[in-house]
């Protein structure tokens, strides 16, 4: 294993498990984890690899995945997180709600609900 890639390995490895592995297939890189995985079993885990992992949960919030100061840890508990919000009714405007539901002032109409799974 490559002097750089192996301590990126080894933070992602205390990462590993099934939520990690669900979250990699919500952001449509399971294909990629799973190549770093049999990659490790022949010890050459590619950089670019683990830079495609760390670009695809970076899109979603999670930060340097594979880097030593900052990393995802499963939450305790409950594993299926929701959070509802409202938001334009039409799209035409960035407003968005999450305590109550709102109205346009503009069309009258009750914001429409969205569902954001954390």
């Amino acid at each position: 294993m490559a002097p750089t890639t192996g301590p990126r390995v080894e933070v992602l490895c205390a990462q590993a498990g099934e939520a990690l592995a669900e979250r990699a297939s919500r952001y449509g890189v399971a294909d990629v984890l799973a190549g770093i995985v049999a990659a490790a079993e022949r010890g050459e885990v590619s950089e670019a690899d683990l830079d495609l992992l760390d670009s695809a949960f970076a899109r979603h919030g999670i930060d340097n995945l594979t880097r030593a100061h900052r990393g995802f840890e499963p939450w305790k508990g409950a594993r299926d997180v929701v959070v509802t919000a409202w938001v334009c009714p039409t799209s035409a405007c960035t407003r968005a709600a999450t305590d109550e539901r709102p109205f346009c002032r503009l069309t009258g109409r009750p914001f429409r609900e969205t569902r954001i799974d954390l």
